[in-house]
């Protein structure tokens, strides 16, 4: 089994799940570290943070050879939101350089 970290909407993710990834505020500060186990009422002060999103720990069959569509579309709505904020960048040096990086990173693959 591989541990894998996605990104679920904050109304959908239940108590328990476990966090993936260092929960920061707008300015940087910690919220919660990585590793963190959700409970209702960290989801409740989380979405007084205007915080959408989570990263979150699943694990993934490693002989399974199509990943779940659930995690298709998310990935999908993050390369969609990643377009949107780049759209009036220039398409060379580092801004594109940049884009590029985030974009591998949504996609898993840095």
């Amino acid at each position: 089994m591989n541990k894998k970290h996605r990104y679920v909407d904050l109304h959908q993710i239940s108590p328990g799940e476990i966090l993936a990834d260092d929960l920061l505020d707008k300015l940087g500060h910690v919220l919660l570290p990585a590793g963190t186990e959700l409970t209702t009422s960290m989801l409740k002060a989380i979405a007084n943070h205007d915080i959408h999103q989570l990263p979150l720990h699943y694990v993934t069959d490693p002989d399974s050879v199509e990943p779940q569509k659930e995690d298709e579309d998310s990935i999908e709505q993050q390369l969609d939101r990643v377009n949107h904020l780049f759209r009036h960048s220039p398409r060379e040096g580092a801004t594109e350089t940049l884009r590029n990086y985030v974009e591998s990173y949504r996609r898993g693959d840095a």
